[in-house]
């Protein structure tokens, strides 16, 4: 199964016709920006047969998505899962909720435009292979060509396609191990999302969740003489939506 759980792991004097042409070039883009990083609305968490039903309604047009986030009553949110706009998901269940415990769920937002996808087929596992390869930033400290890449800041629509990361490669270091390198095109990421699917065409799952300023990482126990497709994507973190509640009879 590829999709294992995520890794937790910025002037002269113009003229009066100029300013009023600038203001109204200011207003745009600020129109045009919080429309691609609207926020979802309309959260709902439904009961349902042992489960929760969570319902909301995109309104972004930026590229990114929603994390998932639950939690009870004085304790902090923890991921359930994260959903990309690619998908256009705007449902999720948890399952196998416990009765009698009031739940609070709320979506975190993230924008951040992805790679195209890369590939890569593992090769044959020895039956009695035990690899010792870490998974993780193969090297955290490979940044040494930090400056020598133009950067651009990610929460700026004008300037959000170019810190997209580039030169995406995938190599085999074990048969069922990849390591994967990028370079970091961003100024003010809140940090690197790795997906990973069986198709380039079928939907992708956040494989690790990664800090600012990651060009590596390394992804280790993926099946045998399997084709994955692997794409990055920088991103930020806009605000968490209000919380819902649900609890089972």
């Amino acid at each position: 199964m590829l999709m294992k759980p995520f890794i937790n792991y910025f002037w002269p004097v113009i003229s009066t016709a100029l300013i009023f042409t600038l203001a109204g070039c200011s207003t745009l883009s600020r129109d045009h920006s919080a429309a691609a990083f609207a926020a979802p609305t309309e959260l709902s968490a439904t009961p349902t047969n042992g489960n929760v039903f969570i319902r909301w309604k995109i309104n972004a047009t930026a590229d990114g998505g929603v994390w998932i986030e639950y939690t009870t009553p004085g304790s902090d949110y923890v991921p359930l899962d994260a959903l990309d706009s690619d998908s256009g998901e705007t449902s999720f269940i948890h399952p196998n909720v416990p009765a009698q415990t009031t739940f609070l769920y709320r979506l975190q937002p993230f924008f951040g435009q992805p790679t195209k996808s890369i590939e890569i087929t593992t090769g044959a596992a020895a039956s009695n292979e035990v690899s010792n390869l870490p998974m993780g930033p193969i090297d955290p400290t490979n940044n040494v060509a930090f400056d020598r890449y133009r950067k651009y800041s990610i929460r700026r629509l004008a300037s959000f396609s170019r810190a997209m990361p580039s030169d995406l490669t995938a190599t085999l270091s074990a048969p069922t191990s990849v390591d994967l390198r990028w370079k970091d095109h961003s100024t003010d990421e809140d940090g690197y999302l790795l997906e990973v699917s069986a198709s380039p065409v079928e939907a992708f799952v956040a494989c690790a969740l990664l800090p600012p300023n990651t060009t590596s990482f390394r992804k280790t126990g993926l099946p045998p003489q399997t084709k994955c497709y692997f794409r990055v994507r920088a991103f930020f973190y806009d605000k968490p939506t209000r919380s819902v509640s649900a609890m089972l009879p």
